[in-house]
């Protein structure tokens, strides 16, 4: 199967990997193929104070929030931010992993990116059942965990891990 999707995925230094960002990236190549959509795409999974500053200067709004996203030109479709912080804080509420939260607001930015909206309650529903499916969907092709696995040294002291793009 070919991907018809680039993803590049950064991590903010202080965070600890919250996400394994190769399973991130491989959910995103999943949905553009189901969306039928080619490009590029950047992830940065931040810090609260991070993303507060871009929801200050791009929208007004002071304090953090969970996703945000900034349309690109294509074969550029954009950037995604999304909170680490405030993913964890959104997962304690519904009762799953921080990771699986993250990927959920993942495709809630991208989703945005490729021209769905959220500004009516029918939209917002939408999208939020549109999310869910294609996490759903993925999750039952390629089970597994989003959380990374944590690094661990083999007896001949490389080290094994799932923590890269």
């Amino acid at each position: 199967m070919s991907w018809p999707l680039r993803v590049g995925i950064r991590v903010s230094e202080g965070l600890d990997r919250p996400v394994s960002v190769r399973r991130l990236a491989r959910f995103l190549r999943f949905v553009a193929e189901r969306e039928g959509v080619t490009g590029e795409v950047g992830v940065w999974i931040c810090r609260d104070d991070e993303i507060a500053e871009l929801h200050e200067r791009f929208q007004g709004i002071p304090g953090p929030t969970d996703v945000m996203s900034f349309p690109g030109e294509p074969p550029y479709l954009g950037d995604i931010a999304v909170s680490a912080e405030t993913a964890a804080v959104q997962a304690a509420e519904v009762g799953h992993g921080v990771g699986r939260e993250i990927a959920f607001l993942t495709v809630h930015g991208f989703l945005h990116l490729i021209g769905y909206d959220d500004l009516s309650e029918s939209e917002r529903s939408r999208m939020l059942e549109r999310q869910e499916e294609l996490l759903h969907a993925f999750e039952c092709v390629e089970p597994g965990r989003w959380e990374p696995v944590a690094r661990q040294r083999r007896h001949d002291g490389q080290k094994r891990g799932d923590n890269t793009a």
